[in-house]
């Protein structure tokens, strides 16, 4: 059943008892700017298979490799182009052809059930320059993202990044993205998703771009879970029918803590940072909720006196019996944000910090050519990822909606279809 927005003009689709397996089916998931695999074991969940991965970040292949050896990933460093043979960056996604893929698949255009990713989102962070896409490095990659949809021509897209994304000084990617896809026959939506909504321990939004080929106006899950039920009433109250299910009650970090496992210190990607007993004391004024404005003074570095620092959640303790803030690529330093341990006088350990991104405490994280995973790698890949159980619902959103399109209810309609 599908609801509709009154205000915002938004889709949802309910999730909340449909079974996730295949029926049987093939969906397979071609999927860009993989990271460390977030994205696709959510989909996975939803019935979907990976077929290929395109990422360019070794640290991030070789968790891919160790976790899901299945998972085809296309690093191929050279290319046969008119006669020559010429070396190229591994998972370079601009020095990639759409027929490569396809050939490395075995896939022909519009076989793919999904085309994935999330450009590397640090342009359209609120964190950083915020230059966006006249990020030289970065920026222009949501335009590799657009060729291979158009190329590949899946039944259906998900693009993602950050909510930062949306200000009015990006907008000329949204604009470019929408008049693009709109004229290659794909129905589009788009919006913000909060992850905790989802079942993530975590209140981390995330912007989503999805399409439908043929299809109009796709539609997102229904959240699954919520904060409380007045919260529920509020969010419901703008839809034009109200869904038979009530969610369940957001996961909090302390849930999330108690899952993991005694003995996780020993896993070759448990990394955490060293602190110096003078911020160990420190930690000990700053009670949940709080950060460094709770210190006296006199143990204040000189940029927390001056006013000129600005983050309000800088060298914060997480609240126990609420969903985490957003796991950035730096959770495991305390001055990076609310990022103090919620129990003890300490930052995040690797592993704390995958736990909060939803990540499946069997899934381990791996440093290329190295035996053991550093901050910096471990941050990178688990701060960058997309919280598996969010990624999940959006799937099996759009596994719905592409089963009803290809139904027998569907056909007796004029296409481009919708679900009633």
């Amino acid at each position: 059943m599908q609801f509709i927005n009154h205000k915002s003009g938004l889709r949802y689709i309910d999730i909340s008892a449909k079974e996730k397996g295949t029926n049987g089916k093939f969906y397979p998931v071609i999927s860009l700017f993989t990271g460390a695999g977030g994205l696709d074991i959510g989909l996975e969940k939803a019935g979907f298979i990976t077929v290929a991965c395109i990422e360019n970040d070794a640290n991030c292949r070789a968790t891919l490799k160790f976790n899901r050896p299945d998972w085809k990933i296309f690093d191929e460093s050279v290319k046969f182009e008119k006669g020559k043979i010429i070396e190229r960056e591994p998972g370079d996604i601009r020095d990639i052809k759409v027929d490569e893929i396809l050939n490395f698949t075995n896939l022909k255009k519009g076989e793919a059930s999904l085309v994935v990713g999330g450009a590397p989102c640090q342009p359209f962070s609120n964190i950083g320059k915020k230059e966006g896409r006249q990020d030289k490095k970065n920026g222009d990659l949501f335009l590799e993202f657009v060729r291979m949809v158009k190329g590949i021509q899946p039944e259906a897209f998900i693009f993602e990044n950050v909510a930062g994304i949306t200000q009015n000084k990006h907008s000329s990617v949204l604009d470019y993205m929408i008049k693009n896809f709109e004229g290659t026959g794909y129905g589009i939506s788009y919006s913000i998703l909060n992850s905790a909504n989802y079942g993530v321990p975590q209140r981390r939004e995330r912007f989503f771009l999805i399409g439908i080929r043929d299809f109009k106006n796709p539609a997102f899950p229904l959240p699954t879970h919520m904060k409380d039920l007045k919260t529920w009433d509020l969010f419901i109250k703008d839809l034009d029918k109200k869904p038979n299910y009530l969610p369940m009650p957001w996961v909090t970090v302390r849930d999330a803590f108690l899952k993991i496992s005694k003995d996780h210190k020993k896993r070759e990607d448990y990394v955490i940072m060293n602190i110096s007993e003078k911020v160990v004391h420190r930690m000990g004024f700053i009670k949940e909720g709080k950060n460094f404005k709770a210190l006296p003074d006199e143990l204040r570095p000189n940029c927390w006196k001056n006013g000129k620092h600005q983050g309000n959640d800088t060298f914060g303790r997480l609240i126990a019996d609420l969903p985490s803030v957003t796991i950035r690529t730096a959770a495991y330093n305390p001055a990076k944000g609310m990022y103090i341990h919620p129990f003890e006088d300490r930052g995040l350990s690797s592993v704390e910090m995958a736990t909060l991104q939803d990540f499946p405490p069997e899934w381990i994280f791996k440093q290329s050519g190295k035996g053991h995973l550093t901050l910096v790698s471990g941050g990178k890949q688990i701060g960058n990822a997309v919280p598996p159980s969010l990624a999940a619902a959006i799937g099996l959103g759009l596994k719905l909606q592409l089963e009803f399109k290809h139904s027998e209810s569907a056909k007796k309609l004029a296409v481009p279809v919708e679900v009633s």
